[in-house]
């Protein structure tokens, strides 16, 4: 794919092009349709566990729309010296390049093309390439898993016989469900969002960052289940762990701070919501899936399931206030 020309009267040979084999192959590292048949194994619940893994087969299957690649030097430049991206359509992808042999950073990210929520900046240095999430108050759920891969290359000191890579993708989204197990009152609507997931990424570093907290709101998926894609949490408990209103949300059942939160907002038939912060002391970590059982109270109270490290907080008759808007 790439033609870079030398000349053979030059002793050193090294910087000549050479045909080398590159292997892209998608890898989850853990099963969320194995975590759907764990958490909804209940009879009652098969119709909301087959409509959840529906809903996240495009996401599970570990499938690459688009592939977004570039080569760094090594040399302390960190330049880009090749980048190239196409629709691949697949989950592994195979190319032979004609390409300088250099010792060489190497990047690649993929399923950026259809996700609005997320963009790629500083691509031409390594050290500065980032996956950004909009900044704004509130976003949808992320409408694709994104996953991406680092490698050094360093090919000068390659044996001649073995000019091949394998790259490996892994998932950097995450993924989070809310089960209704049973509603004790009518509920004219519900809203759920999303707190305290990241803003951003650095690809080669993977390290993500918190800059910009945002709410992810999540999709209807039936009266009874709500879901949404996202990035992780953070994986430890730190006072400045990001919450749905600015300072860290405590529980009776927990004095730290949550590393995530669902917000909840059930409007009922007399004309009052009812809000329940479902603070959840569990880290939500990158390729995984947690889904959270509740039961809904006569009040319009979320009351969690099973889950001793999710801690809940109600509000009844709650009022919009002036830091988000929320429609119901």
């Amino acid at each position: 794919m790439f033609f870079i020309g030398c000349t053979l009267i030059d002793d050193d040979l090294s910087v000549c092009g050479t045909d080398y084999i590159i292997n892209y192959e998608m890898r989850l590292v853990t099963d969320m349709q194995m975590t759907i048949n764990e958490e909804l194994s209940l009879d009652i619940e098969q119709k909301m566990a087959d409509t959840l893994r529906h809903w996240l087969a495009p996401t599970t299957s570990g499938h690459a729309h688009d592939l977004d690649v570039s080569f760094y030097s090594l040399d302390g430049t960190d330049e880009l010296k090749h980048h190239w991206n196409e629709v691949i359509d697949a989950t592994q992808k195979s190319y032979t390049l004609y390409i300088p042999r250099e010792d060489y950073m190497h990047l690649a990210v993929v399923n950026i093309a259809e996700n609005d929520n997320v963009s790629l900046s500083g691509a031409q240095h390594s050290a500065t390439m980032r996956l950004n999430q909009k900044e704004m108050d509130t976003l949808p759920s992320h409408p694709t898993a994104i996953f991406t891969a680092r490698e050094k290359m360093e090919m000068l000191s390659m044996n001649d016989s073995i000019l091949q890579f394998d790259v490996h993708l892994y998932m950097v989204s995450s993924a989070v469900a809310l089960v209704v197990d049973s509603i004790e009152v009518p509920v004219t609507s519900m809203k759920v969002l999303l707190s305290g997931t990241a803003t951003g990424f650095e690809v080669k570093d993977s390290v993500f960052t918190y800059a910009h907290p945002s709410l992810i709101r999540m999709e209807r998926l039936t009266d009874q289940c709500y879901a949404a894609v996202a990035w992780p949490s953070r994986d430890e408990q730190t006072a400045a762990a990001p919450c749905l209103a600015g300072a860290p949300r405590k529980t009776a059942q927990e004095d730290e701070p949550a590393y995530w939160e669902l917000r909840a907002y059930v409007n009922l038939p007399d004309g009052t919501t009812t809000e329940t912060v479902l603070s959840v002391h569990k880290p939500l970590l990158a390729g995984t899936l947690e889904i959270i059982c509740v039961n809904m109270k006569g009040d319009g109270s979320l009351q969690p399931i099973g889950k001793p490290e999710v801690g809940a907080s109600v509000q009844l008759d709650w009022k919009d206030g002036s830091t988000h808007e929320i429609e119901i």
